[in-house]
C-alpha cells in the first residue's frame, strides 16, 4: 500500500512540475501621461526561463519597431520607442503650432491561442501621424512554447502549394460577398495570388488576415476570414 501512495504522489508531484513549467501571462501596460497619446499593453511570459526570455524579447522588439521612426537607430526596446516617438511628436507640434492634430500610437496584444506546440499572440498597432486617417495594422507572432523561437509560416506548413490553393479558394468565397466583379490579380496590385504576411491560430482554426493595401486599397480595409482546422489539418506541420 505504501509503495501505491509514493507512486502516486510521485506522479502528482511530476504533474504540478509540468503544471509549473507551462508559460504563464501577465499583461504588460506603458503610456504616457502628456504630449502624444500612447498606450501600449501586451501579454508578458512570466518567470525567468529561456523561453519566456525569448519571447519577451521578440515582442517587444517587434512592438518597438512598430513605433519606430528611424530604421537606421532603431529603439532598444518598447519604452525608448514610446519616448522618441513622443519627441518626434513634440517637435512636430514646435514647427506646426497652430495645428490641433494630437498623435497616437495605440498598441494592444492578445494571446490568440496556446497549446504544446505554438503559442499565437495578435499584435493590433494603430498609429495617426496627422492626415486624412491614421494606420491600423493585426499581425500575429507564433512561437515554440518549448523553446520561445518564433515560428515562420514555413515552419507551420507542411504542404505550401496545397495551404496556398487552401487559402486562394477560401478567399475567392471571402471576397465574393464583397465585390463580385473584382479579380484575383486585382487584388493583389496584378500580382498572382499571395498568402499573407502572417497567419495565426485560434481553438477553432487557421485565422487568414490580410492588413489595409497587402490587398486592394485601403477603403476596403483588413481582409479576415478562418479556415477550420478540419480544412487545414493536412496541410499543417503542428495539431
Amino acid at each position: 500500500m505504501k509503495k501505491y501512495l509514493f507512486l502516486f504522489a510521485l506522479s502528482l508531484f511530476l504533474f504540478n512540475c509540468a503544471e509549473d513549467a507551462s508559460l504563464k501571462f501577465e499583461d504588460s501596460f506603458l503610456s504616457l501621461p502628456s504630449g502624444a497619446k500612447i498606450e501600449v499593453l501586451y501579454p508578458k511570459a512570466k518567470g525567468s526561463s529561456e523561453a519566456a526570455k525569448n519571447i519577451n524579447t521578440t515582442i517587444d522588439s517587434y512592438i518597438a519597431n512598430q513605433l519606430s521612426f528611424n530604421d537606421s537607430i532603431p529603439p532598444s526596446d518598447v519604452k525608448d520607442a514610446i519616448e522618441k516617438f513622443n519627441s518626434e511628436y513634440t517637435g512636430f507640434k514646435d514647427e506646426f503650432k497652430d495645428t490641433e492634430a494630437r498623435w497616437e500610437a495605440l498598441v494592444e496584444g492578445e494571446i490568440q491561442y496556446q497549446s504544446p506546440e505554438i503559442l499565437c499572440i495578435s499584435i493590433n498597432t494603430y498609429l495617426y501621424t496627422g492626415g486624412a486617417h491614421g494606420n491600423d495594422r493585426i499581425d500575429f507572432l507564433n512561437f515554440n512554447p518549448n523553446t520561445g523561437q518564433q515560428y515562420t509560416t514555413q515552419d507551420l506548413i507542411s504542404d505550401m502549394a496545397g495551404f496556398s490553393k487552401l487559402v486562394e479558394t477560401n478567399l475567392k468565397k471571402e471576397q465574393a460577398k464583397k465585390a463580385k466583379d473584382k479579380a484575383m490579380e486585382d487584388l493583389f496590385f496584378g500580382k498572382d495570388f499571395q498568402l499573407p504576411e502572417s497567419i495565426g491560430f485560434n481553438e477553432d482554426g487557421v485565422i487568414i488576415l490580410y492588413n489595409t493595401y497587402e490587398i486592394a486599397s485601403y477603403a476596403q480595409g483588413i481582409t479576415e476570414f478562418l479556415i477550420p482546422y478540419s480544412e487545414a489539418n493536412a496541410y499543417l506541420s503542428i495539431n
